[in-house]
């Protein structure tokens, strides 16, 4: 296994002793967002300041293996995938996290641990951005209008999302633009998306919103 590292912030992970498969496997501290048997993700902070969060694989699953291997494709652990689904939706033009490190395994070794290290989006999730009642509601519509019309250009590039299609992957940021986080699951789509499947991922997406600002639920 190694760690591909974005030469960036080779110097500041070297600095915070992250720059090892070692260490990044290793790595733990009290500030766990969530952890369930298959994986977890903390957030710690780098020697310049910068928020970082860290997602580890414990291990991979072998029915993911087995559909790769299946389709003639090379198995990738889940953070493998998620950097790999992430960086396809940047050169389609979407905005990601700053992905800064992640374990690439052997290729002719099936999968098993992996990590991912990102920086923080400096925004808030689209749900919780309309739900602040501080927020001048100008705001709150052209946040919602942004993110609609980021999953508007998703369908259209045949990116489809899934389940995960929610406000909470929509990050609206402080630049007033949208950046999207959690692709684990961002998948291109071998066709394009039927107009009933885009209304339902719309209605999903509405179905997390504050009932006021819901258009398709």
């Amino acid at each position: 296994m190694e760690l591909i590292i974005d030469p960036a912030w080779r110097d500041q992970l070297r600095e915070a002793q992250l720059d090892t498969v070692e260490a990044v496997l290793a790595f733990e501290n009290e500030h766990c967002l969530s952890r369930h048997n298959r994986a977890a993700t903390w957030k710690g902070t780098l020697p310049n300041g910068r928020v970082f969060f860290l997602k580890k694989d414990f291990y991979t699953s072998p029915a993911p293996i087995l559909r790769r291997l299946i389709r003639f494709q090379a198995p990738e652990t889940n953070t493998e995938r998620e950097t790999r689904l992430l960086l396809n939706a940047r050169r389609l033009g979407f905005r990601i996290p700053e992905i800064i490190a992640h374990t690439r395994h052997c290729r002719w070794l099936l999968p098993y641990r992996g990590a991912m290290i990102e920086l923080a989006v400096p925004g808030r999730p689209v749900d919780e951005f309309v739900g602040d009642p501080s927020v001048p509601e100008e705001q709150k519509q052209e946040a919602l209008s942004k993110a609609r019309a980021t999953l508007d250009r998703l369908q259209d590039a045949q990116l489809d999302w899934r389940k995960d299609c929610k406000p909470e992957h929509f990050f609206y940021c402080e630049d007033g633009e949208i950046t999207l986080i959690d692709g684990e699951r961002l998948y291109p789509a071998r066709k394009p998306l039927t107009a009933e499947y885009r209304a339902a991922q719309h209605r999903r997406f509405d179905s997390f919103l504050p009932e006021k600002y819901r258009r398709h639920a």
